[in-house]
């Protein structure tokens, strides 16, 4: 699946392709849409939200949106298309919070 298609597809069907995608695919997606957004450093982007993500109590009701708020004060200012913006920070968020998730499984799974 394109990346663009990812933007454009429904929950349903987005749900279902990136529990089926490997971590290499979603890195990849995960670095075309930060490009999209302006952010060209991946690595830093991605250890921000690990630690973030470590950080977030499992308390909190709300993980997503303090991670998508994370992600989104790490954009540059100036995009035109704020609607545009909204919906691909989302789909990012979901796919940065997979990708993590899958990372910590395979690295839980080495060491048992």
């Amino acid at each position: 699946m394109k990346t663009i298609d990812l933007l454009s597809c429904p929950e349903a069907v987005l749900t279902v392709e990136l529990k089926s995608m490997k971590i290499k695919e979603l890195e990849r997606h995960t670095r075309k849409l930060l490009l999209k957004l302006g952010l060209k450093d991946y690595e830093v982007v991605m250890g921000k939200v690990i630690k973030a993500i470590a950080k977030l109590d499992t308390e909190t009701n709300d993980r997503f949106l303090a991670l998508q708020t994370l992600v989104n004060s790490l954009l540059p200012e100036g995009e035109k298309n704020k609607v545009e913006r909204a919906k691909v920070l989302e789909k990012l968020t979901i796919i940065m919070m997979l990708l993590v998730a899958k990372k910590f499984h395979q690295i839980h799974t080495k060491q048992s």
